[in-house]
C-alpha cells in the first residue's frame, strides 16, 4: 500500500467543507421521513465540521489523513476485484466464444504447408501521401 508521505492531502479546509456537506445532505435524506434523532445527530455533526472548517482548519488534519488512508486501503482491495470481474466477466467470455467459432483474429495457428506468415497487403492499402499528412 502506498504510503500517505507520498501523496499530496487535500487542504484541511477542503476536506472539512466535503464532509460538512457530506453530513448535511446525509441528515436531509433521514429529515425527508421525517425528524428524528439520526438527522439531529448528522445536522449537528455537520455544523461542527464547519465551524471547525472556519475557526481551525488545522484540527481536522489526523481526520484528513485517516480519510486518505482509508481511501487508499480501499482502493488497494478493491481494485483487483473489479480489474477481475472486467477480465473474468467479460474477456474471459468473449475468448471462449471467439475458440468456439474458430476465430483466430492474432493468426496464431500454425500451418504447416505455409512458406510465410506475413501478411500480404495490396499496394492500394498502404500510402505514403497518408504518412506524410497525417492530420
Amino acid at each position: 500500500m502506498k504510503s500517505l508521505k507520498n501523496i499530496k492531502l487535500p487542504s484541511n479546509r477542503k476536506f472539512g467543507f466535503f464532509f460538512t456537506l457530506i453530513f448535511a445532505l446525509i441528515g436531509i435524506y433521514f429529515f425527508i421521513d421525517g425528524p428524528n434523532s439520526t438527522s439531529y445527530i448528522l445536522f449537528t455533526t455537520s455544523t461542527l465540521f464547519f465551524l471547525i472548517t472556519l475557526i481551525k482548519p488545522n484540527a481536522l488534519l489526523p481526520l484528513n489523513k485517516l480519510w486518505m488512508q482509508f481511501g487508499l486501503l480501499l482502493g488497494t482491495i478493491i481494485n483487483p476485484i473489479i480489474l477481475g470481474i472486467i477480465f473474468f466477466g467479460l474477456f474471459t467470455p468473449m475468448g471462449l466464444l471467439m475458440k468456439l467459432f474458430g476465430r483466430d483474429e492474432l493468426r496464431l495457428k500454425i500451418i504447416n504447408n505455409r512458406k510465410s506468415y506475413w501478411k500480404k497487403r495490396k499496394l492500394n492499402d498502404v500510402l505514403t501521401d497518408a504518412f506524410r499528412h497525417q492530420f
